[in-house]
């Protein structure tokens, strides 16, 4: 059997820990960042990743097994990052003055590409965490067979103002119209004097539509990454969608690293529909 308080303890260790780790490191950037645009960049992600942390943080109410499972894959690239970070400083703070010179925070071509592709994955996975925040059923609960029998027809109803409560929060953090999904669909249902959003089985299957599985997450969250291609002579190739079909998965495709020679041409592109990018003989 699972103990409640103990899982509970958990989420909210795993949840603490996770922004601890976030912010130690990107203190660490922010000292040494000096005007650098790719320390920057990193420490602007950070912050991002951070905000969403720190909504869940903040709401109990959004704290689903989707968002904490999300939550737990994001500490395991944190402190990732966290002990890569902890090297790169220990390495440019020990030695001779002119050892420290060489080896100073973050100059180093593979420091910091290590650090740009686990800061990638923290995007992704933070990506990730959003939409199991929005698809969060906040404050559905079955009824039970007191409250069917006054509300026959009834199956299920959840608490408007916390509903509201929680989706005016979410709102702030990510953006208007970025709430919760269960507030859209729920927006022109009326709330009874109670204050709650009485259901029936068929408007709680509509809900249940709208909640995100493992396999969604998987579908729509899948990094597509087209790199390290080269062509040569005259030939043709296209990196990247080559349907709208593919468009959903556009905002995770990354194209790079690829490499066209003599009189060949590459296409990069994430759709029929956008301009695609061309390469003729030259190092996209």
């Amino acid at each position: 059997m699972i103990d409640p308080i103990g899982a509970v303890a958990a989420a909210t260790a795993s949840i603490d820990q996770s922004l601890k780790l976030i912010r130690r490191v990107s203190t660490a950037i922010e000292i040494h960042k000096n005007g650098r645009k790719d320390l920057e960049f990193i420490f602007e992600d950070l912050s991002s990743i951070a905000q969403v942390i720190e909504l869940v943080q903040t709401i109990e109410e959004i704290r689903t097994k989707g968002v904490l499972k999300a939550l737990a894959n994001m500490l395991k690239h944190a402190e990732k990052l966290d002990d890569h970070v902890q090297q790169v400083k220990k390495k440019s703070n020990t030695g001779s003055s002119f050892r420290r010179a060489a080896h100073h925070f973050m100059t180093g071509p593979e420091d910091l590409e290590h650090t740009n592709r686990v800061v990638k994955e923290l995007t992704s996975l933070k990506t990730t965490l959003i939409l199991h925040i929005q698809v969060a059923h906040v404050g559905l609960v079955v009824q039970n067979d007191q409250d069917k029998r006054a509300n026959p027809g009834c199956t299920h109803m959840l608490d408007s103002s916390v509903l509201h409560e929680v989706n005016q929060v979410v709102e702030q953090r990510l953006g208007k119209g970025q709430g919760l999904k269960i507030a859209e669909v729920l927006r022109g249902k009326s709330a009874d004097d109670d204050g709650m959003i009485r259901l029936s089985q068929e408007e709680y299957e509509c809900l249940v539509f709208h909640s995100l599985d493992d396999s969604q997450s998987n579908q729509e969250l899948g990094t597509i990454r087209v790199a390290n291609n080269q062509t040569f002579d005259q030939a043709l190739q296209i990196n990247g969608c080559i349907s709208d079909d593919w468009m959903e998965f556009a905002q995770n495709l990354t194209i790079e690293d690829n490499e066209a020679r003599n009189q060949s041409i590459q296409l990069s592109i994430r759709g029929l529909s956008r301009k695609p990018q061309s390469n003729v003989g030259m190092l996209y």
